[in-house]
């Protein structure tokens, strides 16, 4: 489990990786060649990073009781 101050910053970097990702796909689209591709590797890098801290607060997350 993860304190409180953990899980606030866990979902603020979630949140700030998730932003990147999206602009990174916008910049993808640059009429630069060479931004493009620049971007290209830069948005595979975000992705896993944005699934790792999907990842770690998908089983941090305390388990729901069903009934």
């Amino acid at each position: 489990m993860l304190n409180a101050n953990d899980k606030e910053n866990l979902v603020k970097s979630s949140q700030a990786a998730n932003l990147l990702v999206q602009d990174l796909r916008e910049l993808v689209k640059s009429e630069n060649p060479l931004l493009a591709e620049i971007s290209i590797e830069i948005l595979q890098q975000a992705v896993q990073v944005e699934k790792r801290l999907n990842r770690i607060d998908s089983i941090t997350r305390p388990e729901e009781k069903t009934e």
